[in-house]
């Protein structure tokens, strides 16, 4: 059986700072311990590390904090990151502002990571994720922003992807179902397109109300997905939210 921990939006702040009154550090914290637990074969970070603008201290702190998993992780940027920031201080392909792109196998599963930066995909980066659909049939994609919309109206109208068409045609002329699994949109759901499974995961900071038309904060512990393939080649995505800590129920 293969196990991955998902974690994605952190939206990390110095240690004390809060963020929408969230202590966003500590949550992310106490989502790694948890997913330590859980004792995965790897850990897939799916971006959105930076609070707002990208910041080096992120990813100088990051990089040790990582290693002590004792796992292989992997990490793709998301909209408040940057790519060159990213590769200053961890293990990635590419160089400077490159699109970081992934192929990766894990106990018999195709992995694909794709890099949604920029909100935007360029032809070299769809080039590369159609070749590996078409020679690696069911290949799971990880990304940030969700390929399709969700039917979270605030997300989906002021959020979503700025060339989506390409992207959803490629992935619907793939021979088989491909599961996709991002963040982005700050909330969890699983939803069905044709032949495409988008899994939303859990953020680690912030709660976005999915069916509300503006912004409004949801008020959830902080979560992750916990993925599992079974002998059968079957998925099974599971988020996980975490009780509140009695510090943070104190207040």
């Amino acid at each position: 059986m293969l196990k991955i921990a998902q974690i994605t939006d952190a939206h990390l702040l110095p240690r004390g700072q809060r963020l929408m009154d969230l202590d966003v550090m500590e949550r992310f914290e106490r989502v790694l311990a948890d997913a330590k637990k859980f004792d995965p074969d790897a850990y897939f970070f799916t971006g959105d590390f930076c609070a707002s603008e990208p910041k080096e201290w992120v990813f100088e702190w990051l990089a040790p904090r990582l290693a002590q998993l004792g796992k292989p992780y992997y990490l793709i940027p998301g909209n408040h990151d940057d790519r060159s920031m990213m590769r200053r201080h961890l293990d990635l392909p590419g160089k400077g502002d490159e699109p970081i792109l992934q192929a990766m196998e894990l106990k018999g599963e195709s992995f694909l990571f794709l890099d949604t930066r920029y909100g935007e995909f360029d032809q070299a980066q769809l080039v590369w994720l159609e070749h590996h659909l078409n020679t690696k049939p069911g290949s799971h994609v990880i990304m940030h922003h969700p390929p399709i919309k969700l039917g979270q109206p605030f997300m989906d109208n002021n959020f979503f992807l700025k060339n989506p068409e390409r992207l959803q045609s490629i992935l619907r002329e793939a021979h088989s179902p491909v599961h996709v699994f991002c963040g982005h949109y700050h909330s969890a759901r699983t939803v069905h397109d044709d032949n495409i499974f988008v899994h939303l995961c859990p953020p680690t900071s912030f709660y976005i109300k999915p069916n509300a038309e503006v912004f409004e904060q949801d008020f959830l512990p902080p979560g992750y997905h916990q993925i599992t393939w079974t002998k059968n080649y079957r998925v099974r995505v599971t988020p996980v939210y975490l009780a509140e800590s009695p510090l943070v129920a104190a207040e």
